[in-house]
């Protein structure tokens, strides 16, 4: 018990994730970039190596604690974003609901758990590294990171703007982008063990997160401002360029990351 509480409070899962919004929010967002996708990712990794060789045959004992963390961890996570104006602090949330559905794959051991988490945490790193890239420059120009501060940037930098849409897509799930994939094989691995009710509430909280992604959407194309031109220097274009060019070729061949591992 005292190492899930070690490990769920490492990667922010609830209720262990009271440091995450706060650090987040308060450290360069470089740094938080790092934060949320590096050392998340890493956290998983230890998480998911350690249960499967060493407690996996306790697993009668502590799966319906996990099972309660995660469910949990969903709901705060995503009904706690939807209420935020601040475009990092939602990152934060959402980095919270997100390890909600990594420990899908802890949830439900199995073979195919590493490769899940592989594909997930790539999903959802690519589209993290694009968000706070975006998110970099607009700090830059505006000196804020509420959502107001992407508003009309469809008009004045479209290429910011179709890349974080891509983004956005892909931590909301929809089809044809990697983070579909990821939440696909999370929810296989889950229902392959029975696991019904959780693939429910694990959907009924995709639904609520596209609201508060779509919010950024919104802004971008739908609201008008008299904000000068986003300047995008050659190496943040290559970056996200290339990361939004991943992210779609793993939602149309997921072959090319889940043959990986």
């Amino acid at each position: 018990m005292l190492v899930i509480v070690g490990l769920c409070f490492k990667v922010g899962a609830a209720p262990f994730h009271f440091w995450t919004p706060d650090v987040y929010e308060g450290a360069p967002t470089l740094i938080t970039a790092f934060m949320s996708t590096v050392v998340k990712t890493a956290g998983f990794a230890a998480f998911l190596r350690l249960f499967d060789a060493c407690f996996a045959s306790i697993a009668d004992f502590w799966m319906p604690v996990l099972l309660v963390i995660t469910i949990v961890t969903l709901f705060i996570g995503n009904i706690t974003a939807l209420y935020q104006q601040s475009f990092k602090r939602m990152l934060a949330f959402s980095s919270i609901s997100h390890a909600g559905y990594m420990m899908f794959a802890i949830v439900a051991l199995g073979t195919a758990s590493a490769n899940s988490v592989f594909v997930y945490a790539t999903a959802y790193s690519i589209a993290s590294i694009i968000a706070f890239a975006v998110l970099i420059l607009i700090q830059q120009q505006s000196g804020s990171d509420n959502f107001d501060s992407f508003n009309g940037l469809g008009r004045s930098n479209p290429f910011l703007a179709l890349v974080l849409t891509i983004a956005m897509l892909s931590l909301a799930g929809i089809p044809l982008t990697a983070g579909f994939v990821g939440k696909f094989f999370m929810f296989s691995a889950a229902l392959s063990r029975y696991q019904f009710w959780l693939v429910i509430i694990a959907v009924i909280n995709a639904i609520v997160s596209i609201f508060y992604y779509f919010r950024v959407i919104v802004a971008m194309y739908f609201r008008n401002t008299d904000r000068v031109e986003v300047a995008t220097p050659a190496y943040y274009g290559f970056v996200l360029a290339l990361s939004a060019l991943i992210t779609i070729i793993i939602g149309v061949w997921p072959a090319f990351i889940s043959n990986l591992i």
